[in-house]
């Protein structure tokens, strides 16, 4: 029912281990564009690998239709942006690595050093080049300098704006590398939404027909809107492909700064789903306030309806252990116990000693909190019925008649909810009523099958019929039938078993309607 995104790299950019993870459940295979480059042909391969790789009983539904546009799975590609972050550049003396001492005089610089002769000692006197240029108007005395996750943290002492140079004390020591992470807790900063690098790999992105955009470090709801913008740019510069009109890849606005909490409520609006990445955030923000911090935040997501990912070192001892630690397994838990639709593997999947063994507890877990959010939903409410208020008079009826099926499958034990959607709305209104039995979203474009992916309880099935659900000349008698026959060879449904099905009809010309929501309560015939 929870979803699972698995980050690929060097330990999973294979063919076999990602059979294995679109085998053992992995859901979305997130890219993450950190650290690379202009070249695309490595995410180019790990995405045709994971578009090729077959999976179980959904591959051999496939294997005998006659159509030949049919994928051999429905797992989604997210593309992780690099965003515009703040890094250390080359060290002085063109160093490898530096170590810093506490106590230490640093002096935050936007020059280069690497002319400079190396610091003798851990005690400097030291110049770190960072790539940030207002760095001298954004800090100030006393505020704090955190490098490297947080590891090294230095404070500010004195500016200089002729020279471009911001003074510091090390209050603590350690080693330092160039490229690594900078972070100015607590401040407004002057970055843009999208570097240069960034919009390369988002016209990628658009033009391999990636699923999902992570954008990383929004802080505003304007910097949503330019992540949109320039999407929407580059799908209508591409134009159709194969016939067919791009759909713009959602865009996951990635929480990681004071500043994008203090803003949340306004860029979720504008967002198409969010992700809680904890890492930046608990440099960002004090830690002790992470978790309540993702509380609110999926929560928030609950409340509208819109997918929320938690992310960040959730398994981080797998990376190098077979198996989780308690603290970690009670962590993945609590996420789903909170509503996350999604959790996510970073380092654990991409460099991990075992990725697939990550995998498997990571769905272990998630199967067991499944089992008690369940219960818990049919006690609960996570829907916010303030929201029907801003609705149109549409999407007031499609969400009653999603309510409706909800809360009927609880009522009556039904074993499934079978959709037919064309725009994948219908499936995320009703994962949005957080249902406590399986869905399947039977779509005919291949692209909005994938971007249901993230939506808990949702599992997007193609098709398999010629028939037009959007033309009034079509009996959706027959694409309901076609639905569960499928459903029933899939081994959701044996004879006996009741189930909800809900759609999107075309009034006929003799009607008075031009669509009407419809949901059925229909019990599958003993063979």
């Amino acid at each position: 029912m929870t979803k699972i995104v698995c980050t690929l790299g060097p330990s999973t950019d294979q063919a076999q281990p990602i059979n294995e993870l679109v085998t053992h459940g992995m859901h979305v295979a997130r890219l993450n564009f950190s650290h690379s480059g202009s070249d695309y042909s490595y995410p180019e391969s790990c995405m045709s690998l994971v578009r090729n790789a077959p999976h179980g009983r959904h591959a051999e539904l496939f294997s005998g239709s006659k159509g030949s546009n049919l994928p051999n799975n429905l797992r989604a590609i997210l593309v992780d942006t690099k965003g515009p972050e703040i890094r250390t550049g080359v060290l002085q003396g063109n160093a490898d690595m530096c170590e810093f001492s506490m106590g230490a005089a640093v002096d935050i610089t936007t020059e280069d050093v690497s002319l400079d002769a190396a610091p003798e000692s851990p005690d400097g006197p030291h110049r770190l080049n960072v790539d940030y240029q207002s760095i001298v108007q954004t800090v100030e005395i006393g505020g704090k300098i955190l490098l490297d996750d947080g590891l090294i943290e230095l404070e500010v002492i004195s500016k200089d704006f002729d020279t471009h140079t911001v003074s510091c004390i090390a209050l603590n020591g350690g080693p330092i590398k160039k490229n690594k992470g900078v972070n100015l807790p607590g401040v407004l900063l002057d970055l843009p939404a999208l570097t240069d690098k960034d919009k390369r790999d988002l016209k990628w992105a658009c033009e391999v027909g990636a699923d999902y955009v992570a954008a990383s470090f929004i802080r505003t709801p304007m910097n949503v809107r330019s992540v949109v913008a320039y999407l929407d740019r580059c799908i209508a510069e591409l134009g159709e492909c194969s016939g067919k009109t791009r759909i713009r890849p959602l865009v996951i606005s990635k929480i990681e700064s004071k500043e994008g909490v203090d803003n949340f409520k306004s860029i979720l609006h504008e967002s198409d789903g969010i992700m809680v990445a904890r890492g930046d955030l608990g440099v960002e923000i004090p830690y002790k306030k992470v978790f309540a911090a993702q509380k609110d935040m999926v929560s928030a997501c609950n409340a509208c309806g819109k997918p929320v990912i938690v992310a960040t070192q959730m398994l981080d001892s797998m990376m190098r252990n077979p198996r989780p630690t308690r603290a970690e397994v009670t962590d993945v838990g609590t996420a789903v116990l909170d509503g996350a639709d999604a959790v996510m593997l970073s380092g654990e999947t991409a460099a991990g000693k075992y990725p697939i063994e990550s995998l498997k507890a990571m769905k272990s877990i998630v199967v067991e909190a499944d089992y008690i959010f369940d219960a818990k939903v049919n006690r609960e409410r996570f829907f916010d019925e303030q929201r029907r208020l801003k609705m149109t008079s549409e999407e007031e009826e499609m969400d009653a008649v999603a309510s409706s099926a909800v809360q009927s499958a609880s009522d009556l034990n039904a074993k499934l909810i079978v959709l037919i959607t064309m725009s994948g709305t219908v499936a995320r209104v009703v994962a949005s009523h957080k249902p406590t039995v399986p869905v399947l979203a039977f779509c005919t474009d291949v692209q909005v099958a994938r971007r249901l992916q993230l939506h808990r309880s949702i599992t997007p099935i193609m098709l398999q019929s010629t028939l037009d659900p959007k033309s009034k000349e079509t009996k959706m008698g027959l694409l309901r039938a076609e639905a569960i026959r499928v459903a029933r060879e899939l081994g959701y449904l044996k004879g006996g078993d009741r189930y909800i099905t809900v759609d999107r009809t075309a009034g006929k010309d003799h009607d008075m309607h031009d669509f009407s929501h419809n949901m059925k309560v229909s019990s599958l015939a003993k063979m």
